[in-house]
């Protein structure tokens, strides 16, 4: 994936693995059970998205659950500004404690309700929103919009069955105030499972 990892950041990924595979037990975080199958599977899909997200840019990652892609975008890029937003409470304990392990100072998590409830604190207006299969695109588009700034952009991390409210949906989108969707084909190194990335820019 042209992504070179320094030892902390190994550490980190084996040190959120750790975590992982202990609170699972608990919350059912994840349906994996195998350390390669998460490695693979949520680890490194997560980190897909990356040549579509500047470094320097602030990034809420929406309905992050276990962690993901939020993250494994922090740990390898360690100097970027990501806020984690989760609806449950148990998870975001989860997420907190993850953030605590690993020593991610900087991560935001926020246990809340995008689009629901008004956000628990101020919030910065952002460069990018993502999400890996949450929700529906449309409710989530007009959920985000008040918090990214005018040229963000929302990304949606799909299988390759792709964004079905595409081609419905284009105009409904543009009313939002987002521009049409572009994809990106990538495969997922290893398993060369294909997954699509689908990236709506704020007008």
């Amino acid at each position: 994936m042209g992504i070179s990892l320094s030892p902390l950041q190994a550490d980190r990924f084996m040190d959120f693995l750790e975590v992982l595979k202990k609170w699972n037990r608990r919350l059912n975080l994840t349906g994996l059970r195998d350390d390669r199958e998460i490695i693979l599977k949520h680890f490194l899909d997560s980190l897909t998205p990356l040549p579509l997200i500047p470094e320097k840019a602030s990034l809420m990652d929406i309905g992050s659950g276990a962690g993901f892609p939020g993250l494994p975008i922090q740990i390898v890029r360690p100097d970027q500004a990501v806020t984690l937003v989760e609806a449950s409470a148990k998870k975001t304990t989860f997420l907190k404690e993850v953030c605590r392990r690993l020593g991610l100072r900087q991560t935001v998590v926020l246990c809340w309700s995008i689009g629901q409830t008004d956000p628990p604190r101020p919030l910065p207006l952002f460069d990018v929103a993502i999400t890996r299969a949450v929700g529906r695109p449309l409710e989530l588009l007009t959920a985000v919009y008040p918090h990214l700034k005018r040229g963000g952009k929302m990304i949606f991390l799909k299988g390759s069955k792709g964004f079905k409210e595409t081609e419905t949906a284009k105009a409904r989108m543009e009313k939002i105030g987002f521009s049409p969707p572009q994809s990106v084909k990538i495969t997922l190194p290893v398993l060369e499972q294909e997954r699509m990335l689908y990236i709506l820019t704020k007008d």
